[in-house]
């Protein structure tokens, strides 16, 4: 003992004992949350951003079919000079020229992909990245460079998509869904106005039918944030074009200024889906927030390296976190972005590494994935809880629980299950943190009448089976 304390006084005792006291209660709250069948929707689950090619093609389908990936979303793009298209090109005259330029690598990259899609039984959704630059109205100003579509191109544009979907089907690619446009709302692709967008949107669904590709549905508007998409539906719902979409998207990054899981951010979604039976497809998703690293990694993933915060459990921990509060909040499907970190860029989301080496945060996916099918219905608890996010799913198997605990202090978790049949015990338990997947310790969780009890330590991830 160090001397000095032999001399503290009983009242600074007294003061200390109360702010440790208070502390403990601190790090172990009690938060009681409740599940309410009767508000439910369906998980559709879980896709994967890909790229065409690939160094580690093994590794990356085995990662695929660990997850039970439903679709893949591929960024689809020809090698189609710019100075060969004109305005007023017919679809035909699109694929022609597309036909022309196709070479022998290409051919390759596409019949192979199609092998791969095939033996891995998985759906296709394209994304178009941009307009070609002859079709764009170019500006620069403070944020930086704008490419804005020429609305004068708005048909070519709509040629020019379903040109590559013909030739996509010469490889046997098949769509069942598209993106027309990445985010129509950012400075990183084409902009679009919501008046643009729906225009387009009427154009296309008209020349995709044309085409005969009738079975192939649009999902949209594809914009950066919930926050951007009220723009688009709205103008939507105002020419009743809304019903033209197969599925709503948009796109969702927690970020510095968002470091919880925000789910739909306050923006009632889930109304709109639900008043136009459309379902809710997050065609990207990961997290951005430098709040679940821990040192020494860097703020954010942003390059690449020994200190990457995309490489820790923490930032594993945070984007299962996302994933239980959109589909609490109303999401069908997730795609994550993406399934590897490219060579080409220095963006490091990737389940693998650029050896082909999984990430925890794949490990974290795989344990969600492997207890939660598709299929499920979900609900999501009545109110939210800072630094917590949780959902309950109901299939032929039971129901189960998952829950992340965002915060650096354990919690003590009360959770009501009701309008529910009610299984009798919990067959399966898995807790993902830094040590990876493991079995939570001995009573840690319980289930009685209709409650699930548990003690979930600091940033981890715990799932449990009910029958």
């Amino acid at each position: 003992m160090n001397p000095v304390e032999l001399f503290v006084r009983p009242k600074i005792i007294s003061t200390l004992t109360t702010i440790i006291l208070s502390l403990v209660s601190c790090a172990s709250a009690d938060d009681k949350v409740v599940f309410d069948f009767n508000s439910s929707q369906k998980f559709l689950g879980l896709g994967v951003q890909l790229w065409p090619s690939t160094d580690h093609p093994t590794e990356r389908d085995a990662l695929l079919r660990d997850l039970h990936v439903r679709y893949v979303r591929i960024g689809f793009a020809t090698q189609l000079p710019d100075e060969q298209l004109k305005a007023h090109m017919s679809v035909g005259e699109i694929l022609a020229a597309i036909v022309r330029n196709q070479n022998d690598n290409q051919s390759t990259l596409f019949s192979g992909l199609h092998r791969e899609l095939s033996a891995l039984r998985v759906q296709t959704h394209f994304v178009f990245w941009q307009v070609p630059a002859p079709w764009c109205n170019h500006t620069s100003d403070d944020v930086g460079d704008r490419s804005r579509i020429n609305p004068e191109n708005l048909q070519d544009y709509a040629n020019l998509i379903v040109a590559n979907l013909q030739y996509a089907k010469r490889f046997g690619l098949v769509a069942s869904a598209i993106e027309m446009v990445n985010e129509p709302d950012s400075v990183h692709g084409t902009q679009f106005t919501p008046e643009q967008y729906d225009l387009l949107l009427v154009k296309l669904r008209a020349t995709l039918d044309g085409a005969g590709l009738g079975s192939v549905g649009i999902e949209g508007p594809g914009t950066s944030s919930a926050l951007t998409v009220p723009a688009y539906t709205q103008t939507l719902e105002k020419t009743g074009h809304i019903s033209i979409l197969n599925q709503l998207s948009w796109h969702d990054y927690d970020t510095e200024k968002r470091p919880e899981p925000a789910g739909f951010a306050g923006v009632p979604l889930r109304l709109l889906a639900d008043a136009h039976q459309l379902p809710i497809a997050i065609t990207e998703f990961s997290s951005e927030s430098p709040q679940w690293e821990r040192p020494p990694f860097d703020s954010g993933p942003h390059t690449r390296g020994e200190n990457n915060a995309t490489d820790s459990p923490d930032f594993a921990v945070s984007v299962v976190g996302e994933v239980l509060k959109l589909v609490a909040d109303g999401a069908n499907s997730l795609s994550y972005w993406q399934a590897e970190d490219p060579t080409w860029t220095q963006d490091s989301f990737g389940l693998l590494n650029v050896d082909g080496q999984r990430k925890p945060v794949a490990t974290a996916l795989q344990m969600f994935s492997q207890l939660v099918p598709p299929g499920s219905e979900v609900a999501g608890p009545k109110s939210s809880t800072l630094g917590f996010a949780a959902a309950c799913f109901r299939c032929d198997h039971g129901i189960i629980f998952a829950e992340a605990n965002l915060s650096l202090a354990p919690r003590i978790i009360s959770a009501e299950i009701v309008n529910a049949r009610l299984p009798n015990r919990i067959v399966t338990a898995r807790q993902f943190d830094s040590h990876g997947v493991t079995q939570p310790p001995p009573n840690s969780v319980a289930f009685h009448g209709e409650s699930i009890s548990a003690n979930v330590p600091p940033r981890s991830v715990t799932i449990l089976l009910l029958r």
